[in-house]
């Protein structure tokens, strides 16, 4: 039985069924340059940064609590749901999710614990000693638990549903709003853990990105020496969706190379694993984490604080002007 309504057609990709509106198809001889995101559209990504939250996730979680986190509780579908809301295009504020959750969703006598000693730390501005201090105080007196861990998958995947396009603002609403975190307590846990959004200043970022990127392109791409993590990057499991014979083709379509990325990544992994790919995007198209944030400080320097970050369309917005005669 046909369940797709009659205004769509239905195409065989190998992939695939993909749908287009009949009512489009004559404006599709109109398309002359083509804007791609670049996670999950040019590069898979889930060898990669869907790894990499999890691995950050329970290396943090594992610190503040001196417990294992269980391998199964973070699955694919549940960070599916984190970017289905429409909000979480950065991957640290997934993590910031899901850590907040899991830690605020402990027993109050875990809280109380972690409270007290956090408040001895709060006032530690290296957050390498930050972390790694309570890391050694947990491991050695770990926190109870009980059978919290275990039993935290599915409320976790449920909360995704609390979740939209706010992003990590909507974590905060949907766990101080459930009253049964004191706001004292989270607000402390939020400035132990993520009080900046900036690499080196925040644990959940700065975990994150040594993960991904691994000690040598971490190096290079924030000029600090990595402190959390020694192991191969996930970027290295990343791999390219799009090849050369693909964009050739597309190329030839609309008369030329007029491709732009609008990404909510950064510059350097996207090219990293993109390699020669790359040279098929007009650099005046290319959009990325990086100059999003630049554009966002110009406005901060005239005092004005600004989201540019997708879901906002200034990535999109920014690629087209580039691809303009």
């Amino acid at each position: 039985m046909n369940l797709v309504p009659r205004k769509y057609i239905t195409l065989d990709a190998n992939s695939g069924a993909a749908y287009l509106r009949r009512d489009k198809v004559r404006l599709l001889e109109k398309v002359d340059a083509v804007i791609f995101d670049c996670d999950g559209v040019l590069i898979d990504i889930r060898e990669s940064y869907d790894r990499a939250i999890v691995k950050a996730a329970s290396y943090i979680f594992e610190s503040m609590t001196g417990c294992a986190m269980p391998e199964n509780l973070v699955s694919d579908k549940t960070i599916f749901l984190f970017r289905r809301s429409g909000g979480f295009n950065n991957d640290w504020d997934i993590v910031y999710g899901i850590t907040m959750f899991l830690l605020c969703e402990m027993p109050s006598g875990a809280r109380e614990k972690l409270e007290k000693i956090m408040k001895t730390l709060i006032d530690e501005k290296n957050i390498s000693k930050r972390l790694l201090t309570i890391r050694e105080i947990f491991s050695a007196d770990k926190l109870d638990l009980g059978s919290f861990p275990e039993n935290s998958a599915a409320n976790l995947e449920g909360f995704t549903n609390l979740l939209d396009v706010n992003g990590a603002s909507s974590v905060d609403k949907a766990i101080l709003s459930s009253g049964k975190i004191s706001r004292g307590f989270y607000n402390l846990l939020r400035a132990f853990l993520h009080e900046s959004e900036k690499v080196g200043e925040s644990i959940i970022a700065t975990v994150f990105e040594e993960i991904f990127c691994g000690s040598k392109l971490f190096r290079e791409t924030y000029g600090v020496e990595p402190i959390f993590y020694s192991g191969q990057g996930m970027i290295e499991n990343g791999k390219p969706i799009v090849n050369h014979d693909s964009l050739r083709r597309l190329s030839s379509i609309l008369g030329g190379a007029r491709f732009g990325i609008a990404s909510g990544s950064r510059l350097k992994p996207a090219r990293y694993i993109l390699r020669d790919l790359m040279g098929w995007f007009d650099p005046k198209a290319t959009v990325f984490l990086d100059d999003v944030e630049r554009a966002e400080d110009e406005y901060f320097k005239k005092k004005l604080r600004v989201n540019l970050k997708k879901p906002n369309p200034f990535s999109l917005l920014k690629s087209a002007s580039g691809l303009e005669p």
